[in-house]
């Protein structure tokens, strides 16, 4: 019994991995999952008649001779629902032998000598706390002494019987481990998040047992916090080189965009940056709508964006990263291999992108720059699309200067008695269709999908909730506190 009174049991497979019958030579090994509630010792077959179910049967004596024996034994194991046989190794087991084990699903082992096995099971089966302690140690040692994220996962698989283990992320990735192991629901599934360098939640240890009690539930949960510190090592261990490498390329690239500075050009070709040559850059930023620190994230944008681009540098700068492209045919392109990238899985977060003209040398880079930065800022206030061409923009491109939040709440306070209207929605519609067609009521109509008539309605009513669409004056304020609305709903 254990401290809560719940009677807990050794599985064979547990006896196996981490107790008295690791060294034993073993048949029919696909059936381990039984526990185990009591060892007994028979020197008579008949007396195997007499054991309780889930009973280790260890023959010794009489009952370990003869031709049938052995046979006999697994049969009447069988019958009583044993959990394994043991056997002394100067049994011949053959192949016939064998297979019955395997037919019947019963565990078969064979050892020098059953009576010190069958103590040395007692004692293990008694105290199974004690033996579960052993286990966690050396999982602990063994964690210890690895040096790779897959080998840490790979300890849990190998060494804790009837436990399948993945490293998962955030995104569902599997990252090592068992594929299988993320499948389990149920009692039969525990979760452990693992944190990264930055202390956030960057993965989860995902365990599949195949037998469940509280207690052996309890002793794989501790195993998984023990791996979580080295796990975490190994990451930081991995993300440490990018970061190193991320500041001195922002340092690099500082030096690059100044005006005439001829230094920075050699020290970036040496680096292996294309310097020459007509450049389209693009500004990758974390979308609005979902916020997270840049240098946070900077190792893992930066990983999965060499794994899609190798060739492509990506080098933090403001609030954001910076890369470009050298001689590509369009920013069309580009813009459509940044679709493909954004939209994989494996960006760790949502991202937004902009792309710039194509500009010659570093002067042209400079500027290329500078427009994918405006952008990326459009692109990073929309939902769905979320890359963004410079030359698509034009005047627009001003918008993304703007403090978008403080505008529309200015905006609210301005246009309120206009949002308090029941169809606030629809007149916002109509006024911004109303603006951008530069007042045309037919054009307005038009992208409205509505008559003309309708517009008209509509525009009395705005006119009704104190907007003075006649005003040359307040036009241009009208429009961007109608943009900013938009932008920040």
């Amino acid at each position: 019994m254990n401290r809560k009174g719940v009677a807990e049991q050794l599985s064979v497979a547990e006896l196996v991995h981490f107790g008295p019958l690791g060294q034993a030579k073993v048949f029919a090994a696909e059936d381990l999952e039984r526990q185990v509630s009591g060892v007994v010792l028979v020197a008579e077959l008949e007396e195997i008649r007499q054991c309780e179910p889930h009973s280790a049967v260890v023959l010794h004596g009489t009952a370990a001779l003869g031709a049938w024996a052995l046979e006999s034994a697994l049969r009447l194991a069988w019958e009583r629902n044993a959990s394994c046989v043991i056997a002394p190794s100067d049994i011949v087991v053959t192949n016939p032998t064998a297979q019955l084990a395997e037919r019947l699903r019963v565990p078969l082992f064979v050892v020098t000598d059953p009576a010190q096995h069958a103590l040395e099971l007692s004692a293990a089966v008694a105290d199974t706390e004690a033996a579960r302690a052993r286990l966690t140690s050396r999982c602990a040692v063994l964690f210890g002494e690895r040096a790779t994220v897959r080998d840490i996962v790979g300890v849990v698989n190998t060494e804790v019987p009837g436990v399948l283990v993945a490293l998962v992320t955030e995104e569902g990735h599997v990252l090592a481990g068992r594929a299988a192991a993320d499948q389990a629901a149920g009692q039969r599934r525990i979760e452990v998040d693992v944190p990264g360098p930055d202390g956030r939640p960057w993965a989860r240890l995902v365990a599949q047992l195949a037998a469940w009690s509280p207690s052996w539930a309890s002793t794989v949960r501790t195993i998984l916090r023990l791996a979580r510190a080295p796990l975490a090592a190994c990451v930081g261990r991995a993300w440490l080189g990018p970061v190193h490498q991320a500041a001195k390329d922002r340092l690099l690239l500082d030096t690059l965009l100044r005006e005439e500075n001829t230094e920075g050009e050699r020290l970036a070709r040496e680096a292996g940056w294309a310097v020459d040559g007509q450049h389209v850059a693009v500004h990758l930023q974390v979308a609005d709508h979902a916020p997270a620190d840049p240098e946070a994230t900077t190792p893992r944008v930066i990983a999965a964006w060499q794994e899609a681009f190798p060739h492509l540098p990506l080098v933090p700068r403001g609030e954001g990263w910076v890369s470009w492209w050298t001689d590509a045919d369009s920013p069309e392109l580009v813009a459509r291999l940044l679709r493909e990238h954004l939209g994989a899985t494996g960006s760790p977060v949502p991202l937004a992108a902009g792309v710039g003209l194509p500009g010659g040398g570093v002067d042209g880079l400079r500027r290329s720059i500078g427009e994918a930065r405006l952008a990326a800022a459009v692109a990073g206030r929309r939902d769905g699309e979320r890359v963004e061409l410079f030359g698509t923009l034009g005047p627009r491109a001003v918008l993304a200067c703007l403090p978008v939040a403080e505008v529309a709440a200015a905006a609210r306070v301005a246009l309120a008695d206009l949002l308090a209207a029941p169809d606030a929605d629809v007149l916002l519609a109509a006024l911004v269709a109303l603006l951008d067609c530069a007042g045309s009521t037919g054009q307005a109509a038009a992208r409205l999908g509505v008559h003309r008539n309708t517009v008209l309605g509509r525009i009395e009513r705005i006119r009704a909730r104190g907007v003075d669409l006649d005003s040359p004056d307040q036009r241009l304020a009208l429009h961007l506190a109608c943009y900013s609305l938009l932008s920040a709903s």
